[in-house]
């Protein structure tokens, strides 16, 4: 059965995607901003497990991040170690919204013509409203025929008001210079610096429309504070670079109003 879908709540003005009341209607919200008086404080996980896993064989990971600089930080639990990285590099796209893990149930008939159902590893949410279900596999399954067929044969007895598609991903769907930024945006958003974020901002909105990153962390003054916030804005897309190029000081950046 599609999840109910209602907006029985008032948006904050100051949250980054207040201007996208959308969003606010679709199977799952954009996360909630952090308490700036206890900005580290987690938000748990929906599963609320001391333990996950398909298997006793799995390896069970807790994931935390935060999706935006202004957002709480999330924990994310994870079946293995290859649902971790896909979760880690889907959360650093700037198009992210928001996700959970092991959401969204589909009901579908085989091709015995028995009842069936599957529970998908993560339900996205992207900042154009489309909703997507991950199904997270490792990499040789990920590119099987056979599992990718099973999946178009699902897809197309999921309805559109449960998800707009479905996409199989293993951690090797993702370039090795994009997945090395994932790493820098999650690392720079575990910390918590609203002063510099909006300082490196202003910078940025001064320097013309192309610049270097390690220009604009040398007119920042802020040393490391101004190079982890600018990693901070490209995450959120704020400032843009280009998707494969790695953050790099002399990588070329440019305002996304640019």
């Amino acid at each position: 059965m599609p999840i109910a879908r209602h907006v029985n709540f008032e948006i904050p003005t100051e949250h980054p995607y207040a201007n996208q009341p959308e969003l606010w209607d679709c199977t799952i919200q954009p996360p909630p901003l952090a308490d700036p008086d206890d900005p580290h404080r987690l938000s748990r996980s929906h599963l609320q497990k001391i333990e996950l896993g398909k298997s006793s064989g799995s390896c069970k990971v807790a994931f935390v991040t935060r999706l935006h600089r202004s957002t709480v930080l999330q924990e994310f639990w994870c079946a293995s170690y290859e649902e971790s990285q896909v979760y880690l590099n889907l959360a650093a796209h700037p198009d992210t919204v928001n996700f959970k893990e092991q959401l969204t149930r589909i009901d579908y008939v085989d091709d015995a013509g028995k009842d069936r159902h599957t529970i998908m590893d993560a339900h996205l949410l992207l900042r154009n409203s489309e909703e997507v279900l991950v199904s997270v596999k490792y990499d040789e399954k990920a590119r099987r025929p056979s599992y990718l067929e099973e999946i178009r044969k699902i897809a197309e007895q999921c309805s559109t008001e449960i998800a707009d598609r479905i996409v199989v991903a293993s951690r090797y769907h993702f370039h090795p210079v994009y997945r090395e930024c994932a790493r820098l945006i999650h690392l720079a958003r575990r910390g918590w610096d609203p002063e510099a974020d909006r300082i490196v901002q202003e910078v940025a909105d001064d320097l013309g429309d192309r610049f270097l990153l390690q220009d604009l962390v040398d007119r920042s003054g802020l040393g490391n504070r101004s190079r982890r916030a600018a990693i901070r804005l490209i995450g959120d897309g704020d400032l843009k670079k280009r998707l494969l190029d790695p953050i790099a000081p002399q990588s070329i950046i440019w305002r996304a109003a640019a």
